[in-house]
């Protein structure tokens, strides 16, 4: 589960608008009448006789969506913790009030697709001109019922991503001026300035991003990440493993080379917490690292909602955890 999680996330409804527009003014929507077009991330161009209405969408691209005033009726891709609550992936989106349906990766019900009447797919991109949990098998089924539109994760800071998708909101006729929307990416600005701010009183201060479990340790590499990429950008200084271009997300080693990277800050995967906090005894070599040492190791989700209103708490966590923390030596 976590190299698919980390390569990097009603039937006949329609898809509810928190506001539409015939202006063509890109930040209240295009036309709601007359052909609708758009060129996706894969470089597919979508053609469509009016704007669509109705949207299913991969539940990272559908919590993205949600929070600029578009309401999928139905996702599909991971929604649900094994407890039955809504995981971070699914974001703001109302469970209660959208379809879910294929949460398994490998699985994709074109039947429970296709019910729901959709005229438009949105999913992520992580592997080069694949959609996220869409089956390579099902795609001429699903492109059958409606055209597919991609969103590119690769190399592409988070920032650049919500705009990106805001970008597809206002064409889609969601009003990119309404007052949550506007509030949530000024507080997304602030938010990244306080970081930046932050970072940049700390030059020289290392910081890895770890993920793993009982079977082995990954190193991140922030270049791969639209997260990490985003944090760099603002001027965290990560430190870079020696990772398989072939592989470029992680460098996959045992516990006992858990020191590998000396590092002042560790990142940890909060999927996977318990590695790094209470069983972090059973693996010696990383708890004698000077950072968990000094407890400077703080949980970073990297399946975070790709919209302003989820990134800037998150953000602002990791501007109070860093600003806790001093250089250590090596």
């Amino acid at each position: 589960m976590l190299s698919r999680r980390s390569l990097l996330l009603g039937a006949g409804a329609t898809l509810v608008l928190s506001a539409c527009s015939n202006s063509k003014d890109p930040e209240l929507g295009g036309a709601a009448t007359g052909p609708w077009e758009f060129t996706d991330d894969r470089g597919v161009k979508i053609t469509r006789p009016s704007r669509p209405t109705t949207l299913v969408a991969q539940i990272q691209s559908a919590a993205a969506v949600w929070d600029l005033g578009l309401r999928p009726v139905g996702t599909f891709g991971k929604a649900k913790k094994a407890d039955g609550t809504a995981d971070i992936l699914a974001g703001n989106v109302d469970l209660t009030k959208v379809t879910s349906f294929s949460e398994t990766w490998g699985e994709f019900s074109v039947e429970k697709f296709a019910a729901l009447k959709p005229d438009l797919l949105i999913a992520p991109i992580h592997v080069p001109q694949e959609l996220w949990y869409v089956p390579k098998e099902s795609v001429t089924a699903i492109e059958a019922i409606s055209p597919t539109l991609g969103v590119d994760y690769r190399e592409r800071s988070v920032d650049a991503v919500i705009d990106r998708y805001a970008e597809i909101a206002a064409a889609l006729g969601a009003d990119l001026k309404a007052e949550p929307v506007v509030k949530a990416k000024a507080e997304f600005a602030a938010a990244s300035k306080e970081l930046g701010d932050l970072v940049g009183k700390q030059k020289g201060l290392k910081v890895l991003f770890v993920s793993g479990g009982k079977d082995g340790l990954y190193f991140g590499n922030p270049a791969a990440f639209s997260d990490l990429s985003l944090l760099k950008k603002l001027g965290v200084g990560f430190v870079t493993p020696n990772f398989d271009p072939k592989q470029p997300h992680w460098e996959n080693v045992s516990w006992e080379l858990a020191d590998k990277y000396p590092a002042d800050v560790i990142l940890y995967d909060a999927r996977n917490a318990e590695a790094f906090t209470v069983d972090k005894a059973k693996y010696p070599t990383f708890a004698r690292l000077p950072a968990v040492r000094a407890n400077q190791l703080f949980a970073w989700n990297p399946e975070t909602p790709t919209s302003w209103a989820q990134f800037a708490p998150a953000l602002r966590q990791l501007t109070a955890d860093l600003g806790k923390v001093r250089p250590l030596s090596a």
